[in-house]
C-alpha cells in the first residue's frame, strides 16, 4: 500500500483538485494512511476532528491523533494541542505543549507563549518576558506576533500622548534634567 498516494488522494479530494470534491471520502481514505502509520496523514487526523470536515467535530478525537502525531516529534501537533488547551484555559497544559512546539522549532508557538507571560497565565505575569517572546516570534515571520507589536506600538503612543497632555508638553521633552552650567 502506497501510503503517500494515498494521503494525496485525500487531499486531492478534501481540496476538489481534479477529482469532485468529498470531504467524507477525504477523510476516509487519510484514516487508511494514518491507521497505517503515515506522519502527515496522523496529524491530518487531528485536523479533520477539530474542525468536523468529513467527520463529526470532536475534541477528544482530535486531542487523540494530536498526541499520536506529538509523541512522534511533529510540533504542529504539539502547537495544536497548546492552543486546542489555550482554548479550553487549561493553562498549565497550553504552557507545556507551546514549549514543546517552540523548543522543536514552532515559531508560532513564541507568540502564544508570549501571550501566556503577558496575561499571567500558568507562569508569574512578565511582560518583558512576554515581549521578549513576540519580538522573537516576530522576527521569525509570524504574522500574529507582527500584528501584536503594532497594535502594542500604537498603544504606546496613545499613552505617552495622554500623559504628555496631562504634564502639558508636546511629548517630545527628554526624561533627564536639565541642569544650569556653572559659569
Amino acid at each position: 500500500m502506497n501510503l503517500d498516494r494515498l494521503y494525496n488522494e485525500s487531499l486531492a479530494l478534501l481540496e476538489g483538485r481534479g477529482v469532485q470534491k468529498d470531504e467524507q471520502r477525504a477523510f476516509e481514505i487519510n484514516r487508511t494512511a494514518a491507521m497505517e502509520g503515515h506522519a502527515d496523514a496522523t496529524l491530518a487526523m487531528g485536523w479533520f476532528y477539530l474542525n468536523g470536515v468529513g467527520i463529526a467535530r470532536s475534541i477528544a478525537d482530535a486531542i487523540t491523533w494530536y498526541r499520536r502525531s506529538a509523541r512522534r516529534g511533529e510540533p504542529r501537533a504539539m502547537f495544536s494541542l497548546g492552543f486546542i488547551a489555550y482554548e479550553q484555559k487549561d493553562w498549565g497544559d497550553a504552557l507545556t505543549w507551546f514549549r514543546r512546539a517552540a523548543d522543536a522549532g514552532h515559531h508560532r508557538s513564541l507568540f502564544w507563549l508570549g501571550k501566556l507571560h503577558w496575561k499571567g497565565r500558568a507562569v508569574p505575569q512578565c511582560r518583558s518576558e512576554a515581549m521578549r517572546l513576540i519580538h522573537l516570534a516576530a522576527r521569525k515571520k509570524v504574522p500574529d506576533a507582527t500584528r501584536a507589536l503594532r497594535w502594542l506600538t500604537c498603544l504606546n503612543k496613545l499613552a505617552r500622548s495622554k500623559l504628555a497632555a496631562e504634564r502639558g508638553t508636546d511629548g517630545q521633552e527628554s526624561d533627564f534634567r536639565t541642569y544650569p552650567s556653572a559659569s
